[in-house]
């Protein structure tokens, strides 16, 4: 089978990086011949107008010659489980991108998430149903909820935004959790998330 696999790709990818994984996460996604990206959502609007994630972006496009869009999500956390249209947000232009893409995609969508998942929240409370017909998959990275600890409400990504976190995980589409560590990732623990190259 030769199709490629289409997807979004949301992150909270900076320039000059907050954590370089973002970087190596991008660099993976545009290497993987099977993936078709048709978009890409930099995460967090207000950190990305301090750290600019498009740097990179731009950067790859311009090695790889490809054209695929890209636009900077949300500014500010939800203020509730809501629709990122609120009188003191900006920055639509995220939310605006995927809900593009699901609308013409004639096929079902991954969404691959690292970061506050908030223009997928926002998204879902746009057009619920438009997301529950064109995703296939929606992948979570986020916390260490393994040991039962509590580790979930301190997790550096969920903390960005609780409020698009309880939407996501409510709002009935086909969640796939990766958490991000299990202990000391150097212990690789039973429930974690980890891949060694």
């Amino acid at each position: 089978d030769t199709r490629q696999v289409p997807i979004v790709y949301s992150t909270d990818l900076h320039h000059p990086h907050m954590d370089p994984d973002d970087h190596f996460d991008l660099a993976t996604l545009f290497s993987l011949d099977e993936l078709d990206i048709r978009g890409i959502v930099l995460d967090c609007g207000d950190h990305q107008l301090k750290a600019p994630g498009s740097i990179p972006v731009r950067q790859l496009l311009h090695m790889t010659g490809r054209q695929i869009p890209y636009a900077t999500g949300l500014r500010r956390p939800l203020r509730s489980v809501d629709d990122g249209r609120d009188p003191a947000q900006d920055l639509q232009q995220g939310v605006e991108l995927l809900l593009d893409v699901l609308r013409r995609s004639a096929e079902k969508v991954i969404v691959f998430t690292t970061g506050s998942v908030r223009d997928v929240a926002a998204a879902f409370q746009r057009e619920p149903e438009l997301l529950r017909h064109k995703i296939s998959r929606l992948y979570l990275n986020i916390g260490n909820p393994a040991t039962g600890q509590g580790q979930i409400k301190n997790e550096y990504n969920v903390n960005l935004d609780r409020q698009a976190y309880v939407a996501v995980l409510r709002s009935g589409l086909p969640v796939y959790w990766c958490p991000c560590f299990d202990g000391d990732v150097r212990q690789r623990g039973r429930h974690g998330t980890f891949w060694r190259f």
